[in-house]
């Protein structure tokens, strides 16, 4: 027990620390939740709206994004949620329980935390026994938050027992995945590769699920999210799968553990890539140093959003039966019978594909947020460097990987749809209808750069801006929202170039806006002082 000694104090502390990061993460994933039971107990009330889904949802490319239709004979609210809301929500909890455990564990070895704690009488597994127990409180209460709200706001298929198998599942993954970043951090040698195996991992599970729901049912047992895919909550609840998973948890946390105690702190147990005895030119330069800091993220997120954008494209030929008489999803649209129904469709997703981009760039100004907190970029700035030329590499980057990664997305999107042979939509008007979008995305750039030079601490609030934007996307004309709260999110203002909507003048004004935020960004990285 002594390894053990004095986790309750360490939990408490972590507690402290992470209580800010986890509200977000509850915040953002009960988001999800109480969005999607909403949006379809408004929009699919009808029996016959949900029986003419099932028809649409019956084909390669949607079992492929969601999975098997269940409740095919019954398609009630209940089973709708559990066949279009479980994969994605899963997949949305597992991110967090990895970025959650990473940072606590591996990160904070990285950073030297460790061996402060160390220092300490606390015993060898105490930090990460409150890193396991921090990531179990967190799963506990968004499984028992879940469970409420669906039995809050579904309706009477909705019932209690198929709401808290839901819970349990949410929290289940969370545990599981958690686990295995664990693994990946005694495995790795830092906190990047544990991260980066781990979210492969996750990767890897979605890909068997696809493989296994396209005709190999086998395969997509092995996928821990084909596994609770197959509780079918509000059809048949099917409990065991979670044991399953609970007992592989136990597993992986087990061997963790054992593993942890064997190896020596700082290292890890595989062997670290032998490094070059000296540097790059290119790794000598800021923008080099950048670059290197952020491909591995880029990489993966660059074959993330390509991989959304098929998967998007290729369900556009269903899609006209399936919305054509539902009122809620056309007013949803702005449904202008003047113009192709799928066109409108098409516009909404690439506003969402768009708003998917924004996530890498920003990231890379938040990197350098980062790295200057932990006190790390200071040593760029005292030599020759000024603080303009660091920001500004960081800042070019982002701007040119968002010009990048906006054309890769689009445009395996709009070759997708062109592979449904939708009627009346061309390639070159789908891929500039998507390329309008990027003064939104420079927008946000500017915005966070504006938060970085002047309210640093408050960098964050851009991902509150950004999820602003979502909801003004998919809901502003379903609850009539008044202009001028529809106006604050950037990606309202950019012309729908699909149906012909030209203006030159609004993309110019939020090319503008993300120049100005920039600059005056600038301005206040040069005034303050660092905050390390």
């Amino acid at each position: 027990m002594q390894s053990f000694k004095q986790s309750k104090k360490l939990l408490i502390f972590s507690l402290k620390r992470e209580k800010i990061k986890l509200s977000y993460w509850l915040i953002g994933c009960l988001s999800f939740v109480i969005i999607g039971i909403i949006a379809f107990v408004l929009t699919y009330n009808d029996p016959n709206d949900r029986q003419a889904m099932v028809g649409a949802m019956s084909n390669p490319a949607m079992e492929a994004l969601f999975g098997k239709v269940i409740g095919v004979d019954n398609y009630t609210i209940g089973a709708m949620y559990s066949h279009t809301m479980t994969v994605m929500t899963l997949s949305l909890i597992s991110i967090s329980a990895i970025l959650l455990v990473v940072r606590n564990t591996r990160l904070e070895e990285e950073e030297g935390m460790i061996e402060i704690f160390r220092a300490l009488p606390t015993g060898k597994l105490a930090h990460t026994t409150s890193a396991i127990t921090l990531l179990a409180i967190y799963n506990i209460i968004l499984a028992v938050l879940s469970a409420i709200i669906l039995i809050i706001f579904g309706d009477n298929s909705v019932d209690v027992n198929g709401a808290v198998l839901t819970g349990v599942i949410y929290g289940s993954v969370g545990l599981f995945y958690g686990s295995v970043a664990l693994l990946f951090s005694q495995l790795s040698s830092n906190s990047r590769n544990a991260t980066m195996f781990s979210l492969v991992f996750l990767g890897l599970s979605y890909v068997l699920r696809i493989i296994g729901d396209s005709g190999f049912e086998l395969i997509s047992w092995i996928s821990p999210l084909g596994l609770l895919y197959r509780t079918k909550p509000f059809v048949t609840n099917n409990w065991w799968p979670v044991l399953i998973l609970f007992f592989g948890t136990i597993i992986f946390i087990v061997i963790s553990l054992y593993l942890q105690k064997r190896r020596d702190l700082g290292s890890g147990l595989l062997p670290s890539r032998v490094g070059k005895r000296s540097a790059s030119r290119l790794l000598r330069t800021v923008p080099g140093l950048a670059l290197n800091l952020l491909k591995a993220p880029l990489i993966i997120w660059t074959l993330s959003l390509i991989l959304l954008g098929v998967t998007y494209g290729s369900v556009m030929g269903d899609l006209e039966t399936l919305i054509a008489g539902n009122e809620v999803i056309e007013k949803i649209i702005e449904n202008n019978p003047d113009q192709n129904i799928v066109k409108q469709f098409i516009a909404i997703i690439l506003g969402l594909l768009s708003i998917a981009t924004v996530i890498p760039v920003i990231q890379i100004v938040m990197k350098l947020y980062s790295e200057e907190k932990k006190g790390r970029s200071v040593y760029l700035l005292v030599g020759k460097h000024s603080k303009n030329y660091v920001l500004g590499a960081f800042v070019a980057l982002s701007f040119f990987s968002s010009v990048l990664l906006q054309m890769a997305q689009v445009s395996t999107f709009a070759a997708a749809v062109m592979t449904t042979q939708v009627k009346g939509v061309f390639f070159r008007d789908i891929l500039l209808s998507g390329l309008a979008y990027l003064p939104a995305l420079w927008t946000m750039i500017g915005f966070v750069v504006l938060l970085f030079g002047w309210l640093p601490r408050m960098i964050f609030s851009a991902w509150i801006l950004l999820g602003y934007s979502f909801v003004i996307l998919y809901f502003s004309n379903l609850f009539d929202m008044p202009e001028w709260l529809k106006g604050i999110s950037p990606f309202y203002h950019v012309p729908d170039v699909l149906s012909g909507e030209i203006s030159f003048i609004r993309l110019f004004v939020l090319l503008i806006l993300g120049i100005l935020f920039s600059f005056i960004g600038f301005i206040g990285f040069n005034k303050r002082d660092s905050i390390e």
